[in-house]
């Protein structure tokens, strides 16, 4: 058995893990797919402000439902304690997420390494989907430069290798005496 395996010790706990585990993948792959695609459509649609700007306020946007769906799904798979969907932020819940994702799975090598280096400019573009979702000034709805785009772009593809990273030799078991 890896050392990335969480075991679980019913077979009522390993039918929710697998269908939980199951339902995790279908939704992050198809969200992952559909984000990827967008930001082809907005790298290609660069020269037209007004399309630009509209898609990129569809990336920033769009990123963060990639991120609370895998935030969710891992909950489903392994809760941090006292989680709720509800109440806790979204930087509360990806923290505790995946701090609890590290411990489970031997993966806080991974955990630390993202968060010492790539939480920040996810924070901050966090902050930027806030105010666009929620806008208080005509500023909060904002433009597409080549630098933010860049910026998002980055950050995408540093959280796609943080979980592809965080998945990578990622497993569920049950003890053989469930057989």
């Amino acid at each position: 058995m890896s050392e990335h395996t969480k075991k679980y010790n019913t077979k009522q706990e390993l039918f929710i893990a697998l269908q939980a585990m199951g339902k995790f993948q279908a939704i992050h792959n198809l969200i992952r797919k559909d984000y990827q695609e967008l930001l082809k459509v907005t790298e290609n649609n660069k020269s037209t402000e007004f399309v630009f700007n509209a898609l990129y306020r569809a990336s920033l946007r769009s990123l963060f439902s990639l991120i609370e769906a895998d935030i969710y799904g891992f909950n489903m798979l392994d809760k941090y304690e006292n989680y709720d969907d509800k109440k806790d932020d979204f930087i509360k819940k990806f923290k505790s997420t995946f701090i609890q994702i590290g411990k489970t799975w031997n993966k806080a090598e991974i955990q630390k390494k993202y968060f010492d280096s790539k939480l920040q400019m996810l924070t901050e573009l966090k902050k930027m989907r806030d105010e666009l979702v929620h806008p208080k000034e005509i500023e909060h709805i904002h433009k597409a430069t080549e630098t933010n785009f860049e910026k998002l772009k980055t950050v995408f593809n540093d959280y796609d290798a943080f979980m592809n990273e965080i998945m990578n030799d990622f497993f569920i078991s049950a003890p053989s005496s469930l057989f």
